[in-house]
């Protein structure tokens, strides 16, 4: 498993200071790798319904593991994770937890309680530059080619099924279930545009007549894109 150190670093830091991370970053980015690279921490996957069941409780959940460093990945899937969250900061402030999630906290559905001070934001990007020598390959037009997802990164050759596979699970888990996109189609043009003009000037009008929707509707899908890491907006100075 590749040691990430400078975001092992992020996050020991980030725990000093509060015992509860939000960790963020766009799917298959390696937030679940990271977690489990971590050292002394009881991992747990909350797509599993065995996991979900030990939440029914989440004062005894806390109580059997007092002092623990506790990963609850995909957290977003339990039926209240912010009450989870808020039992652990407040209840049990020596017990460490990381959550993980695709989006920013900010689009979480299930998120009643936006736990503000009680938790700490890393957004885990895709590979930073000098990675490139921790996942087999320095080579910058590699990186261009491939990507800073590492799953696609570390493969000799262009895996482009693959990277029909992860629109798809984009789509499915990340978009359709915190969001109510009614078309789509003209979602899925939209982010297949933005993206083959990563680093361009951004004209809304344009891509609402490329959609074939409103300019307020692709307002919402920009915002969408933003919260769940697809893009990152850079405004302009002045």
């Amino acid at each position: 498993m590749v040691k990430r150190e400078f975001w092992i670093s992020a996050i020991e830091e980030a725990w000093k200071e509060l015992s509860i991370v939000w960790l963020s970053g766009v799917r298959r980015v390696g937030k679940t790798s990271l977690c489990q690279s971590l050292e002394d921490v009881d991992y747990y996957n909350c797509d599993l319904p065995r996991v979900q069941e030990l939440f029914i409780d989440p004062e005894q959940f806390y109580l059997e593991r007092r002092g623990r460093r506790i990963v609850l990945d995909e957290i977003h899937v339990l039926d209240n994770p912010s009450n989870v969250l808020k039992i652990g900061a407040d209840m049990f402030p020596e017990t460490k937890v990381i959550a993980t999630s695709s989006s920013t906290l900010a689009a979480q559905k299930k998120f009643s309680d936006t736990l503000t001070g009680r938790k700490n934001n890393i957004h885990l990007t895709p590979m930073l530059l000098q990675e490139g020598k921790l996942f087999g390959n320095a080579d910058l037009k590699h990186r261009l080619l491939f990507g800073g997802l590492p799953p696609f990164f570390m493969r000799e050759e262009l895996p482009e099924n693959r990277f029909t596979e992860w629109f798809s699970a984009y789509l499915a888990r990340d978009v359709q279930q915190l969001y109510s996109v009614d078309k789509t189609s003209a979602f899925i043009k939209f982010v297949k545009l933005i993206l083959a003009q990563s680093g361009s000037i951004f004209e809304a009008s344009h891509f609402a007549h490329e959609c074939e929707v409103s300019r307020p509707t692709i307002d919402k899908y920009l915002g969408i894109a933003e919260q769940t890491h697809v893009v990152s907006i850079v405004r302009p100075y002045s």
